[in-house]
């Protein structure tokens, strides 16, 4: 339902009206028929506050330039009261909120003949100046997309020249050169912002502003910035559309412009739809991913920057809003876009389209130059055929997965589909790889050696696999069949073992450490304090030159009272 100067009391909250009459509404003015300006203040700040009424009262456009994020806040609320309370406004010029300045009191002086000759050589020397005299002086008349594509073109004639290259300096002044010969179109276009020629008109306008900008050398986002800006200012206008018709048209004119530009995609508008969204309601919200999803389905796929945008934009609104299964068909793998492509295979494979996954996993694998960038669309193979029950290919899988994942469940399943002397060969391979790969923290492959050695009960070459980089906590896991097999050799193992550090620990190595008051108990269980205690001192005296020690003897030495010297 419109709000109107009748209705007011009934469409607002009742919060929001007793929050209003607090305000006060001060230099009011009416400067043209039902465009209202004022000061509301509130407190000890002070708001510029505009409202626009039409000859029946409805209100048709407001702003406020309080950082309240609601459409009609309280500040427009008290100027609404103020002129629907029969409160009139004096309908004059607004009046200077300044002092006069010297060049203000010199223009108030000087004759009528004097200031038309000083105007007349000004613009004769400025190209500029002249542009925005005649701009300013010309009768107003609505204009066309040409006739807005020539004002643009003109201002930069005026400002630039035929320049290549444009410096700072000239770019703020075209800027706030084009906002200024610009201001009519963008102010039409947002008193009626259904209109389809007023939207043309705007369009043009950051079209060919755009335009100039791609053809021209400079490296300054403020062309960008200005149509950014003018785009915001709809933003308001068209969220405070009640009525969903007209709401639509004012959305699907963006929406019907997306495809097109110097770029082919105009991702500015992309922006200014996912900023729509943010303010509207849910069924707003996906009527626009709808129309957005069908507006991509007639762009023909490109391998350029702006379509790669332009599908990763409209994938991730259809993921989010859960629209995948109307619109999966639109999409398709990207080339080295990771992110994008094993996304949208979970949802392929999470939505029953398995033959569609596994075309695309392989069709991602043959492209990619190594082996390990296939990694993540191999474990998706695995998923698939998992589910498919097809153990052919899982095995395949599984066996190039394997030198990247190190789980034993897998090598345990290719070696069962292996002949016993292919086994062997590749049993050595693999172990020797896993031995190579345990060098580094974190690595599966440090846990595989200790479960396949668990898992062959050979305890003797698992203490051998003891090294810096083993885990405590893998220590602990088997300590006790490996003291059960080589009491001595483990000791000596865990005393020869060299930390990075045992005082500055990352957060890994700090986690791990707290697993060393179990390992300290279970090695009492099997040897005697003092026992330990004579193998400590003298592992120390042992060292002549530098001096080996680790968090387990450290942990150790504290537990069984020995000094820094022992």
């Amino acid at each position: 339902m419109a709000l109107t100067l009748k209705n007011y009391e009934t469409t607002l909250s009742k919060d929001l009206l007793s929050s209003a009459k607090k305000n006060k509404v001060r230099e009011c003015d009416e400067t043209e028929k039902g465009h209202f300006v004022a000061y509301v203040d509130d407190g000890l700040n002070s708001f510029d506050v505009l409202l626009m009424v039409t000859a029946a009262g409805e209100i048709k456009q407001h702003t406020c330039d309080c950082d309240n994020p609601i459409s009609f806040c309280t500040h427009k609320a008290a100027l609404l009261i103020h002129i629907a309370t029969d409160e009139k406004p004096k309908k004059t010029t607004i009046k200077a909120r300044k002092k006069e300045s010297k060049a203000e009191a010199l223009l108030a002086d000087a004759g009528p003949n004097e200031l038309k000759d000083w105007v007349r050589a000004l613009v004769a020397k400025n190209k500029d100046i002249e542009l925005s005299f005649i701009h300013h002086f010309s009768v107003k008349e609505q204009v066309t997309p040409d006739e807005v594509t020539k004002t643009t073109l003109d201002t930069v004639k005026a400002v630039i020249g035929n320049k290549k290259a444009v410096d700072l300096t000239q770019l703020k002044k075209l800027v706030d050169l084009w906002a200024e010969m610009h201001e009519p179109v963008i102010a039409h276009y947002r008193a009626n912002i259904t209109d389809e020629k007023s939207f043309l008109n705007f369009h043009t306008v950051a079209d060919s502003c755009l335009a100039f900008r791609i053809s021209t050398e400079t490296g300054s986002n403020k062309i960008s910035k200005f149509v950014e800006t003018i785009l915001q200012k709809s933003q308001e206008p068209i969220n405070n559309l009640y009525n969903e018709e007209g709401w639509d048209k004012a959305v699907g004119y963006f929406i019907s412009q997306v495809i097109g530009g110097v770029t082919g995609i105009r991702a500015h508008y992309l922006v200014h739809l996912y900023n729509i969204i943010g303010f509207s309601s849910t069924e707003r919200k996906l009527k626009i991913v709808n129309l957005l999803a069908a507006q991509f389905g007639k762009s023909k796929p490109q391998d350029t920057g702006s379509y790669v945008s332009w599908c990763e934009f409209v994938f991730q609104l259809v993921d989010q809003y859960g629209l995948f299964t109307k619109y999966h068909q639109l999409f398709k793998p990207l080339y080295y876009r990771n992110d994008y492509n094993l996304r949208l295979i979970d949802l392929l494979i999470e939505n029953n389209h398995l033959e569609t996954a596994e075309k695309y996993c392989r069709a991602q694998i043959k492209n990619n130059a190594r082996e390990d960038f296939s990694v993540p669309y191999f474990q998706h193979l695995k998923q698939i055929y998992i589910i498919q029950h097809d153990d052919k290919n899982l095995t395949d899988v599984l066996a190039v997965l394997f030198p990247y994942t190190f789980q034993l469940e897998d090598f345990l399943r290719i070696s069962a589909a292996m002949p016993a002397e292919e086994h062997k060969k590749w049993r050595t391979k693999m172990l020797s790889r896993a031995r190579n790969a345990s060098h580094y923290h974190g690595s599966p492959a440090i846990t595989f050696c200790f479960e396949l050695m668990d898992q062959e009960k050979s305890y003797r070459k698992m203490i051998d696999y003891i090294e810096s980089y083993t885990p405590y906590s893998l220590i602990l896991k088997y300590f006790e069949p490996m003291v059960q097999t080589e009491k001595n050799k483990l000791l000596e193992k865990l005393l020869s073992k060299s930390d990075d550090s045992i005082y500055m620990l990352t957060a890994a190595e700090k986690n791990d450490s707290a697993c060393l008051p179990e390992l300290f108990s279970l090695a009492l269980k099997y040897y005697t304090a003092d026992f330990l205690k004579a193998v400590i001192i003298n592992h120390f005296k042992n060292q002549r030159y530098y001096i080996r020690t680790n968090r387990f003897i450290e942990y150790a030495r504290q537990q069984l009272g020995l000094s820094q010297n022992n």
